[in-house]
């Protein structure tokens, strides 16, 4: 019974580290060749895509020669159409873009609606805020030239009146899935133990009914 929890404990070590590995963070930079090759491909792709798709395609092209590989975390300030289709849009960009950001580590971190205003008059044009995690700028422009994205990114724009989106990299953060994934672990880790010794003792008890007195 010991062999079977110290495979249990191995496994699930074995799926925190897959874990940690897919989930990244700490990547290597792009090269200057294969960031302009990507932004190529974006070029190519959406050549005829709304004018706000060119600027993120000229800003990124700014951040390619400074990237670090590491993970950011992108700051979204929207102004949000009125009317079923907008909702309608809005609702068919998030479906299309969640599989594609996830699969390349991308989560979304906070999503809210503007709820009053405190300080300045800028916050007066945000409808809702949205911090979004991206595992690297790499993964960023591959998932805006998956063949989905492309397909889809006017949903976006037909749902939204304007959007000012910028990168951070953050000073302080308690948001640790890296932390909260292994305390999970650790979590089903005890119960699966529980669970082995709760076998091996009906195991036990049943084997000493059957043997002859």
């Amino acid at each position: 019974m010991n062999k079977i929890k110290i495979g249990w404990g191995v496994a699930l070590l074995l799926v925190f580290l897959l874990f940690s590995n897919w989930y990244g963070g700490n990547g290597k930079p792009l090269s200057a060749e294969e960031g302009l090759a990507l932004l190529a491909e974006m070029d190519e792709n959406f050549a005829d895509a709304a004018p706000e798709a060119r600027v993120l395609i000229d800003n990124l092209r700014d951040m390619v020669p400074n990237d670090d590989g590491k993970e950011f975390y992108a700051v979204n300030l929207e102004r949000i159409k009125h009317g079923e289709d907008a909702r309608a849009a809005d609702a068919r960009d998030a479906r299309g873009v969640f599989p594609q950001r996830f699969k390349r580590g991308g989560h979304p971190v906070f999503v809210s609606r503007r709820a009053g205003l405190m300080l300045g008059d800028y916050g007066e044009d945000v409808d809702r805020v949205a911090v979004v995690r991206y595992r690297s700028l790499r993964d960023l422009i591959n998932m805006a030239n998956d063949p989905a994205m492309v397909a889809g990114s006017y949903h976006k724009f037909d749902a939204l009146e304007h959007t000012e989106v910028f990168i951070t990299r953050p000073i302080v953060s308690f948001m640790q899935i890296r932390f909260l994934v292994a305390l999970i672990l650790i979590v089903l880790g005890l119960a699966g133990l529980k669970v082995i010794d709760l076998v091996a003792n009906r195991l036990n008890k049943k084997s000493a009914q059957v043997s002859p007195a």
